[in-house]
C-alpha cells in the first residue's frame, strides 16, 4: 500500500511541475534598412555623431511593454530584447541615416567638427494595433558661436501588418526609419 501512495504522489508532483513549467522567453531586435533611393545628396560635408538617445523609463526595461489603451499596460514578461532598447535604437538610427546620408557621414564618436544628434523618445512600441513614435530630435554644433540649434518634434504611426509580436517589432523598425528620413532630410542641407 506505501509503495501505491508514493507512486502516486510522485506522480501528482511531476504533473504539477509540467503545469508549472513557463514559457520560453523570446528576444527580439531592432533592424536598419537602405533607403528606398540613393543616399541624399547635400551640400555639406556635415558629419553626425548620435551623442544622446533617452527612452522613458516605463520602456527602461528587457521586457517589451505594450499598451492596451490610453491608461493601461502590459509587460510582456517572456516577450524580451535582445539589449538595452536606448542602445538598439541608437544603432538603428546610425545604420539608417548612414544609408541615407552616405559612406563617413555618421560616426560613432563624435569628431571635432562633427554635429551632435541627441533623440528624446517619448513613446515608443504598439499601441493596440498600430507602433507609435513620438518624441523630440536636435542636431547641434559643437562651434561656440554657433547659433542655438532648433528642436524637432516627431510623430509616426503606422498599422502593424499582423498578430505577433515579430509583426510589431518590425513596424517599430520601420518608425525608426521614419525618423531617420526626417533627420537625413534636416542634415542633408
Amino acid at each position: 500500500m506505501t509503495w501505491i501512495l508514493k507512486a502516486g504522489a510522485a506522480s501528482c508532483l511531476t504533473l504539477a511541475l509540467m503545469g508549472c513549467s513557463s514559457p520560453e522567453n523570446k528576444y527580439y531586435t531592432l533592424s536598419a534598412s537602405a533607403p528606398a533611393g540613393p543616399a541624399l545628396p547635400t551640400r555639406t560635408a556635415q558629419t553626425i555623431a548620435i551623442d544622446d538617445v533617452s527612452i522613458p523609463a516605463y520602456l527602461d526595461r528587457p521586457q517589451i511593454v505594450v499598451k492596451k489603451d490610453s491608461n493601461t499596460a502590459e509587460v510582456r514578461e517572456y516577450d524580451r530584447w535582445i539589449e538595452p532598447l536606448d542602445g538598439m535604437i541608437r544603432q538603428t538610427l546610425a545604420a539608417d541615416l548612414a544609408a541615407r546620408l552616405g559612406p563617413g557621414r555618421v560616426l560613432d564618436k563624435p569628431a571635432k567638427d562633427s554635429y551632435l544628434l541627441s533623440v528624446t523618445v517619448e513613446e515608443f512600441g504598439q499601441d493596440g494595433d498600430h507602433a507609435s513614435l513620438r518624441g523630440q530630435w536636435v542636431l547641434k554644433s559643437q562651434q561656440k558661436d554657433a547659433p542655438a540649434a532648433p528642436v524637432h518634434n516627431f510623430s509616426h504611426d503606422e498599422p502593424i501588418a499582423g498578430k505577433e509580436m515579430p509583426d510589431a517589432v518590425a513596424t517599430m523598425s520601420r518608425l525608426l526609419r521614419a525618423l531617420s528620413d526626417d533627420i537625413a532630410g534636416s542634415a542633408g542641407n
